[in-house]
């Protein structure tokens, strides 16, 4: 846990939810309907899987992972509006909880409004082709820390939704560099004072790989410095 981390976390109950299977349609308004309920258990946050549309290209399945985000500003149109959204949040503070967002920072899907506006910020390969780190994520490219710009892009992004959500859960927060989630972290308090932060890191045989193959991987000890480290997994298949 960071050092100014609400102690107090230990003991709170999070409530994941995975939208576009949840209730009878899989949208905004079936969660709403449900939060009596989810207040019931003793939820104290819930945290919503990616609520952002999924890119076309590429995709695993007919449907798409929703770790391959087309556009990190907007919502899921199958899952509703953003106003739907907005009120939702509201819904939730309403009944005492705090909610927070999925941001999948280290990759965006290949036809993402980044690629196409911002080719310049993707890792490529050695024919200068946009391509993920790990190969088994083929339905994704990778996002390049080394420009300015995605930062300020990105760390706005967090800025914008922060006016709605109570902090953020981060994909693979060990792929991305420390020094942006402390620039975030520091951005989202003027916003969000408070802001709740979860880094899923990587089990170390998955950092050796990484750090073997010349890229850049944080260990726990090194993410625990900014956040709370959810429990390591290897893939998301």
């Amino acid at each position: 846990m960071a050092k100014n981390t609400d102690i107090s976390y230990r003991n709170q109950l999070l409530y994941s939810v995975f939208i576009r299977d949840y209730g009878k349609n899989g949208t905004f308004k079936d969660v709403e309907d449900d939060l009596d309920r989810i207040r019931s258990l003793g939820t104290d946050i819930i945290w919503f899987m990616p609520i952002h549309p999924i890119g076309k290209i590429g995709r695993k399945g007919s449907i798409g992972s929703p770790y391959a985000i087309s556009d990190y500003r907007a919502v899921n149109p199958d899952f509703g509006t953003l106003e739907d959204f907005i009120r939702l949040t509201e819904e939730i503070h309403r009944r005492g909880m705090r909610c927070i967002i999925d941001v999948v920072y280290n990759h965006t899907s290949p036809d993402s409004v980044l690629s196409a506006e911002h080719p310049e910020w993707f890792y490529r390969d050695g024919n200068g082709k946009p391509k993920a780190k790990v190969a088994e994520w083929w339905d994704i490219v990778d996002l390049d820390y080394k420009n300015p710009g995605l930062w300020d892009y990105l760390v706005k992004t967090l800025c914008y939704w922060a006016q709605y959500v109570d902090g953020f859960r981060c994909d693979v927060a060990s792929f991305i560099p420390l020094d942006f989630w402390k620039t975030a972290r520091a951005a989202v308090e003027e916003v969000r004072p408070g802001a709740f932060w979860l880094a899923e890191s990587v089990e170390t045989g998955f950092i050796q790989r990484i750090r073997g193959n010349g890229e850049y991987c944080l260990s726990d000890s090194e993410l625990s410095g900014w956040q709370r480290v959810l429990r390591p997994v290897l893939s998301r298949g």
